[in-house]
């Protein structure tokens, strides 16, 4: 996957607002906090984001029969999508779980309470803040990025007409983004019956 920096994203905001860089007392740190705003909504508006999908991962049933979030060694899951008996999507069919999701993690429904130790699990990478220093922000958001915490900034400094512009056009940007992975997943089986709802799949 494509990433940019995020001192890239800041010289193409400070280009979007004609300066040469922002007051480090008073408005750099506020422009990292609309990043990070920004690109938890974006990260949001789709559960199928190809660099934060796992497919199909080997995890731990703990006592309860519970699939926790984390995991020593692994990635932290944001989002469950699908938990399978065995490793899925290679050449037999395999049986598939029902679950539900709380604040502990995913609870299987219709499995022997001692009878499995793991499970394999498709999710969704927990989303991590970016910081003045990163190296990964994604190259598919890097535009709606770039216009939207513009058209914060100018909300800020009480441009309204020109931050509803920049707005209408980072939501453009986005959605670009969202139609190309979205038809990447319309062709592949992973997403059937991913659940949306993000609002009970992330810890409290």
């Amino acid at each position: 996957m494509q990433n940019r920096t995020y001192a890239q994203l800041i010289d193409t905001i400070e280009a979007l607002a004609g300066v040469d860089s922002f007051d480090p007392s008073s408005e750099a740190g506020k422009i990292l906090s609309f990043v990070n705003r920004r690109a938890f909504s974006a990260y949001s508006a789709c559960a199928v984001w190809p660099r934060f999908i796992v497919v199909g991962e080997e995890r731990t049933v703990d006592t309860g029969q519970v699939v926790p979030y984390a995991e020593t060694a692994k990635e932290n899951i944001g989002e469950f999508n699908r938990i399978h008996s065995k490793q899925p999507f290679l050449n037999g069919s395999v049986y598939e779980y029902d679950f539900y999701v709380d604040s502990t993690g995913a609870h299987i429904l219709n499995i022997a309470p001692t009878a499995t130790t793991s499970v394999w699990v498709t999710y969704k990478k927990e989303f991590t803040d970016y910081t003045t220093s990163s190296t990964d922000i994604p190259f598919e958001w890097f535009e709606f990025l770039a216009h939207a915490c513009y058209a914060d900034f100018l909300r800020m400094d009480g441009q309204i007409e020109s931050a509803l512009y920049e707005e209408k056009a980072a939501k453009e940007y986005l959605m670009w983004s969202l139609e190309k992975a979205q038809s990447r997943n319309n062709k592949s089986n992973i997403g059937k019956r991913i659940r949306t709802n993000g609002t009970t799949q992330r810890r409290n």
